[in-house]
C-alpha cells in the first residue's frame, strides 16, 4: 500500500516536474535571445523621471512643497515669466455660465502696438486652448510667440496702426486664474475650479478691456477655441465689437468634437497619478496628457491635409540602423507622421487642462 502512495504521489507530480523543466528550457532559450529594445517606451519613461527629479529638486530646497507662485513639479518648458508680461487683477465676484461664481481673478495678458489718444485701434487677439499671453516678441520677452508672423510693422495684425491685446484665457494656465491658482482658503482649485464657458473667458476678458478704458474694439481675432471666443465677443458685445475675424472656429462643437473631448479626458482621468485632479503638488498625470495631446493633435488637421504633408512617408534611419528594402514595422514610431504626434507632446506641459462647457 506504501509503494502504490509513493507511485501515485510520483505520478501527480510527474505534471509538475515536466512544466518546471519545461519553463527551465523556455528560460535558457530566452537567455539566448535578444530582448527587444522600445526605444519610444525609454523616452517616456525618461521624462518621468526628469519630472519627478525637478520635484524632488524642489522639495530638497524648499523644505516644503512648491509655492503658489510655482507652476507645479513641471521640467522646464518655454513659459512666459510672469515678469514679462502684464496682470489685472479684478477684484470682484465674476457670475459664470452654469451658476458659479469667482470671488476674484487674475488675467494676463501682453500687448504690442501703440494705443491711440481715441482708443479706437485695438483689436483683442483670443488664443486656442493650450495658448499663453505670448502671441509674438517682446522687449520683455524675446522669445518668439505662438503668432509671430502675423503681429508686427507691416503684418496681419499691423502694430503701425493698431495696438495688439493677447490674453491668456481665465482657466488658462500661464497668469490667468485656473485650477492651479489658489482659492480664498489657499488651497490650490484643482477639479474644484467651476466649470466655465467661452462666455465665461470672454466676460473676464471684456473686464480687462474696462479697466484699460477700451470702449469699442476695431476687431476680434481668433482661431481655434480663439475663433470661438471672437464669435463669442461678437454675440456678447455687439456695440463692442467693430469686426470679427474667426479662424477654424465655430458656433459650438459638433457631436464628433465632443466625442474626441471625451475620448481625452477618459485618457487622462485613467491615468494613476491623476489624483481626481490634485496632483499640483505630486507627480502629474503626463502619461494621460501625452495620449490626451496625440488624440487632440490627430483632430487638428484634416485627412487630405495629413496626406498631402506626410503621406506614407518614413522617418529617416538613426544612426545602427541598417537600410534594408523591406523595412519590418516596429512598435515605435516608424511613419513620418508618427514622429509627428510623437514631437508635438514631448514639448507639452503636465499641466491642468481648464475646465470648459461643450
Amino acid at each position: 500500500m506504501n509503494l502504490i502512495a509513493r507511485n501515485s504521489f510520483r505520478l501527480r507530480a510527474l505534471p509538475h516536474r515536466l512544466s518546471s523543466l519545461t519553463f527551465l528550457r523556455h528560460q535558457a532559450t530566452c537567455a539566448t535571445t535578444a530582448i527587444p529594445s522600445f526605444p519610444c517606451v525609454d523616452a517616456h519613461a525618461a521624462r518621468e523621471s526628469k519630472i519627478l527629479a525637478s520635484s524632488f529638486y524642489r522639495y530638497s530646497q524648499t523644505g516644503t512643497r512648491a509655492s503658489s507662485s510655482d507652476s507645479g513639479p513641471e521640467p522646464p518648458y518655454a513659459r512666459p515669466n510672469p515678469l514679462s508680461y502684464n496682470t489685472y487683477r479684478h477684484q470682484y465676484p465674476l457670475e459664470l455660465t452654469y451658476g458659479s461664481t469667482l470671488p476674484s481673478f487674475d488675467i494676463a495678458y501682453e500687448t504690442w502696438g501703440t494705443l491711440s489718444p481715441s482708443l479706437d485701434n485695438v483689436i483683442l487677439l483670443h488664443t486656442g486652448l493650450s495658448a499663453s499671453s505670448h502671441a509674438a516678441s517682446t522687449e520683455l520677452n524675446p522669445t518668439e510667440g505662438w503668432w509671430e508672423k502675423f503681429i508686427g510693422p507691416g503684418r496681419a495684425l499691423d502694430t503701425n496702426q493698431f495696438f495688439v491685446i493677447c490674453t491668456n484665457v481665465l482657466g488658462g494656465c500661464y497668469g490667468s486664474t485656473g485650477p492651479s491658482s489658489l482659492d480664498p482658503e489657499g488651497q490650490r482649485y484643482a477639479t474644484r475650479f467651476p466649470i466655465l464657458s467661452i462666455f465665461d473667458m470672454v466676460r473676464a476678458q471684456f473686464k480687462l478691456l474696462d479697466h484699460l478704458g477700451v470702449q469699442k474694439l476695431y476687431a476680434s481675432v481668433g482661431s481655434s477655441m480663439g475663433g470661438m471666443q471672437s464669435l463669442a465677443a461678437g454675440w456678447l458685445f455687439p456695440d463692442r465689437v467693430g469686426k470679427i475675424v474667426s479662424i477654424s472656429g465655430t458656433a459650438r462643437s459638433s457631436p464628433g468634437s465632443i466625442a474626441m473631448r471625451h475620448a481625452q479626458r477618459s485618457v487622462l482621468m485613467a491615468d494613476p497619478h491623476w489624483n481626481n485632479g490634485f496632483y499640483y503638488d505630486d507627480l502629474p498625470p503626463h502619461t494621460g496628457m501625452k495620449l490626451a495631446r496625440q488624440i487632440a493633435t490627430i483632430t487638428y488637421r484634416s485627412g487630405p491635409e495629413w496626406d498631402q504633408r506626410f503621406g506614407r512617408k518614413l522617418r529617416k534611419l538613426k544612426d545602427g540602423e541598417s537600410p534594408s528594402p523591406l523595412r519590418s514595422p516596429t512598435l515605435c514610431p516608424d511613419f513620418l507622421i508618427e514622429t509627428y504626434l510623437d514631437h508635438q507632446v514631448s514639448a507639452y506641459p503636465p499641466w491642468s487642462p481648464s475646465s470648459q462647457s461643450h
